[in-house]
């Protein structure tokens, strides 16, 4: 009994160690991921600017957003690719209050907060 007593806080351990290798993975891939890429920078409407990094496989994108219309500051965001009609299209919806898009085609890019209240707040970029 007393070894039994004495394995169940290591097996407990051991658990909560087996699932937390794929975010250390997933965070070393993605710095690697962007070690080579130059950042794109644009210019937005409501003097916003993204500097945006996209992976080497083009899954994801890390940008560095300031809205001050949204009271947003080098604000970072990793973003996943999503469905698209034409161009990149990338989407964060981690938080549950609200969801960020940030939509490019050519030289160009929106930037999309849509709140769980349904209020939405978007501008246009301009790659500069």
């Amino acid at each position: 009994m007393k070894k039994l007593l004495t394995l169940l806080p290591l097996s407990i351990v051991l658990a909560a160690c087996a699932t937390n290798p794929s975010a250390t993975t997933a965070a070393q891939q993605t710095t690697k991921a962007y070690d080579r890429m130059a950042p794109e920078h644009f210019v937005c409407e409501d003097n916003g600017s993204v500097l945006a990094k996209y992976s080497i496989d083009g899954e994801e994108a890390m940008l560095n957003v300031s809205l001050p219309k949204a009271n947003w500051n080098n604000q970072t965001l990793t973003m996943q690719i999503a469905p698209s009609g034409s161009g990149a299209r990338y989407v964060n919806n981690a938080n549950q209050n609200v969801t960020y898009d940030w939509h490019t085609k050519a030289d160009m890019g929106i930037m999309t907060l849509t709140w769980a209240n349904g209020n939405e707040y978007s501008v246009n970029c301009q790659s500069r």
